[in-house]
């Protein structure tokens, strides 16, 4: 049986943005989406590994979940340091993409083994260094300048990125950079 992630969020405009991102960056994991709890329990009879859940609708079913507190992870406007004290890991959605997608991957540093990169595909040295300086958010014009390229180049290496990974999802390339070890955790 494949591995899910739910997401129980009523704001379909968070639920659809996170189910995007979660399919880019675990791409061997089904993400289901669902708009509350009682669309979760009609549909809850899968192998899920992982629970991006509302806080408001946490707090109403916390008993459901005090068991799942490591598989939890909270979504929240700003931080919850209530729900952090009780043990609950909380994404907070105020952030950029890339912050998101790294605070998703290092909230999941270690747990599961589903989140592994796309097998190699060879990047050639300067794509590394590219993909290095696009997840540490430079963009086109300081990445030339760094490098001593000229900008199309850049948009060659960045396009031969793409088709590499199969996505141009800046969370997906940041996962992949940590994952692959072409940058820490700290450096995005």
């Amino acid at each position: 049986m494949n591995p899910c992630i739910a997401i129980i969020e009523r704001n379909s405009l968070v639920r659809t943005a996170l189910h995007k991102m979660l399919e880019d960056i675990f791409d061997i994991a089904e993400v289901l989406s669902f708009d509350g709890i009682e669309a979760f329990h009609a549909d809850c009879n899968r192998y899920f590994v992982h629970f991006f859940i509302s806080s408001d609708i946490l707090l109403q079913n916390t008993a459901e979940f005090e068991t799942l507190k490591k598989e939890t992870i909270v979504l929240n406007v700003g931080e919850h340091t209530a729900l952090e004290n009780v043990g609950f890991k909380v994404l907070d959605l105020s952030c950029s993409e890339h912050e998101i997608a790294a605070s998703i991957i290092r909230l999941h540093e270690g747990v599961g083994d589903f989140h592994s990169p796309a097998s190699d595909p060879a990047l050639s040295e300067r794509e590394k260094e590219v993909l290095k300086l696009v997840v540490t958010g430079h963009i086109n014009k300081e990445i030339a300048d760094r490098l001593c390229i000229s900008l199309p180049t850049v948009v060659y290496h960045r396009n031969n990125i793409y088709e590499k990974l199969g996505s141009n999802s800046i969370g997906r390339l940041t996962v992949y950079a940590v994952l692959s070890g072409l940058v820490g955790i700290n450096e995005i």
